[in-house]
């Protein structure tokens, strides 16, 4: 009976292992999986591109995983485990471990290693502290009808994937380097699923977004891939080398670790470590490290890419990008990070001038007076129809147009001046679903936060349908967004077609530097994907900061403008307040919409998302 019993269940593993997808690599045979909604789509999880980045690995760079699969095969069915968690945002189901290096792919069913089809390659946001490529919202299964092939890659997050310490001989750029680890491991066998290594798109949103930024501008990225999409970039100037050292040196010393004692450091279990970097005080001093509603900048303590010299050899702004890229923002990135900070409806209400004042000083130093002038209070009250929600929206103002928008487009010009072709992109599309689990459903929550930050990552994906039973969310967006999802799919494959981001039936213009940063060439994807211009000329005013911040002689591009046409105004009809990134309600509504914000931000479950 028991021979029987194992007989029978051997023969049912075989016949399935037979009638599954499956692609023969140098390492054996993987067999994969079909999408539940696509017969059409078939998966391969878990491939390991690297040796577990354990013991003696850690802190190092990743070793290329050159073995050959037990018994010549491997169950690609299963997600790998998730990397070690340092954050709290868009953190994936199941296993962390610090053994995750591997990669996801999806393929149409019918590609052979002839097929040759456009590959996408995809980098995760976070904060560089949390995240992974099981996350939900990043599933692949509705690519590849579009004929693409889709790659997702898991990197080592926070001090196992940033750390930097010089006295311990660690180097740091460890993360990335495991990013340009699987993207060889993707020239080297993508053509077996069906890719042309000749057409890869490298792409990434927030922290993500940095990493394939930076990665864009190296040497060796043409040999890598062709194009680049950069969707709401973050600190593309990277961290200093002397911050990141002062950093990783307190981590250590949290860790009771010499400074010189890199064994001491492989010694901590990775709870050791995330402990340790809870409890850090240091990471919340300095400006920009303000709790959730900290501005980054190159000197505020973080773990996060750094121009080591021999990874990154150039800061990435300066270098500019080596392949033709896209660059974009959402029209309110900031309203999340608000929202986080000033959830609670008595906190909004109670909301005061100083508080505006308090965000700007914690952020930029001597330079809060000057953002204060461009942005004055005064406008966002008036049209918001009270201080405390005048004093969230303002706050949402200035952290998208210093934090993701004009970093995006100080990228864009130094990388037109150096004659790589870019296209700019604002998705200020409204959704009508919750698209994370962590926002309940509610007009009034989805109002408010508009187009913020991660709000295209569903129609880049094509995952438009939730079903999130912890915040009451089981909603699925309309025809309309279904058809600007398809467009935005469309637009992507063919910058890894063709490295340039038009279809037959829209056209992308090309990025061109214009004297104030008014009306510039770009992509509006709003209600459909739509040819337009974009206001960037608050980007003026953000680049003599930055130099302030730094602590630089170099001087902003400009001076930036304390007229009407050079800061947010309230249009003639006083029906919007805006200045190309935000859009605030009239005055007649703002009590109105205060008013649903008191009741509603009750339900409003928000874990922060950070960049």
């Amino acid at each position: 009976m028991i021979r029987l019993l194992f007989s029978t269940t051997l023969s049912a593993f075989i016949a399935t292992v037979l009638a599954s997808p499956s692609v023969t690599i140098d390492a054996g045979t993987l067999h994969g999986g079909t999408c539940s909604n696509d017969p059409n789509a078939v998966y391969y999880k878990g491939i390991p591109f690297a040796e577990p980045p354990v013991g003696e690995l850690r802190f190092e760079p990743p070793k290329a995983y050159n073995k050959k699969f037990s018994n010549g095969v491997f169950n690609a069915t299963t997600p790998a485990a998730t990397c070690i968690q340092f954050g709290e945002e868009m953190i994936p189901p199941g296993t962390k471990s610090e053994d995750c290096l591997y990669l996801d792919i999806w393929a149409p069913s019918s590609a052979t290693k002839d097929s040759n089809l456009p590959v996408k390659v995809w980098v995760y946001g976070g904060s560089d502290t949390s995240g992974g490529i099981e996350y939900p919202l990043y599933d692949g299964c509705n690519i590849p009808g579009e004929g693409s092939i889709f790659v997702s890659i898991n990197y080592r997050l926070g001090p196992l994937g940033f750390l930097a310490l010089s006295s311990a001989g660690i180097h740091g750029n460890q993360g990335i380097q495991d990013i340009l680890l699987g993207l060889e491991w993707v020239q080297k066998s993508i053509s077996a699923f069906g890719g042309d290594p000749k057409k890869v798109l490298l792409f990434g949103q927030s922290a993500g977004a940095t990493d394939v930024f930076a990665i864009a501008t190296l040497p060796e990225a043409p040999s890598l891939f062709n194009s680049a999409i950069v969707e709401s970039i973050a600190l593309p100037s990277l961290a200093t080398n002397s911050s990141l050292q002062k950093t990783s040196a307190s981590f250590a010393q949290q860790l009771a670790c010499n400074l010189h004692d890199k064994s001491c450091l492989r010694s901590k279990s990775p709870n050791d470590l995330q402990t340790a970097y809870y409890s850090d005080d240091y990471f919340n001093q300095g400006l920009g490290a303000l709790s959730t509603v900290g501005v980054a900048n190159r000197n505020t303590p973080k773990f996060w890419p750094y121009v080591d010299g021999t990874v990154i050899n150039e800061n990435p702004v300066t270098r500019g990008v080596q392949v033709p890229t896209v660059i974009g923002s959402n029209q309110q990135e900031g309203m999340m990070d608000a929202l986080t900070k000033y959830n609670e409806p008595t906190v909004i209400a109670t909301l005061t001038a100083a508080n505006y004042t308090a965000f700007l000083r914690g952020n930029f130093g001597s330079a809060a007076q000057i953002i204060e002038k461009y942005y004055p209070l005064s406008l966002f009250e008036s049209a918001a129809g009270s201080t405390g929600l005048g004093v969230l929206e303002a706050i949402a103002h200035v952290l998208t147009d210093s934090h993701f928008k004009c970093p995006g487009y100080q990228s864009a010009v130094q990388s037109t001046r150096k004659n790589m072709p870019v296209w700019m992109y604002e998705f200020t599309h409204n959704s009508t679903c919750s698209w994370l689990d962590t926002v309940a459903q509610s007009d009034e929550i989805l109002a408010l936060m508009g187009a913020a930050h991660t709000a295209e990552i569903p129609y880049v994906f094509g995952n438009l349908n939730f079903d999130f039973p912890a915040n009451g969310t089981n909603c699925t967006g309309s025809k309309l967004e279904y058809d600007l999802s398809k467009e935005m799919i469309s637009l992507w494959t063919a910058m890894a077609e063709n490295a340039q981001p038009s279809t037959d039936a829209i056209h992308w213009p090309q990025f061109q530097i214009t004297p104030t940063g008014l009306n510039t060439p770009g992509m509006i994807f709003g209600n459909s994907s739509t040819p337009g211009t974009i206001d960037y000329s608050a980007c003026r005013l953000w680049a003599q900061v930055d130099a302030m911040l730094d602590g630089s002689n170099a001087t902003a591009t400009g001076t930036p403008s304390s007229s009407s046409s050079g800061r947010p105004t309230v249009s003639p009809t006083g029906a919007t307040l805006t200045s190309g990134a935000v859009t605030i309600s009239p005055t007649a509504g703002g009590s109105v919409i205060l008013s649903v914000l008191l009741t509603a931000a009750a339900i409003f479950v928000y874990t922060k998302l950070g960049v």
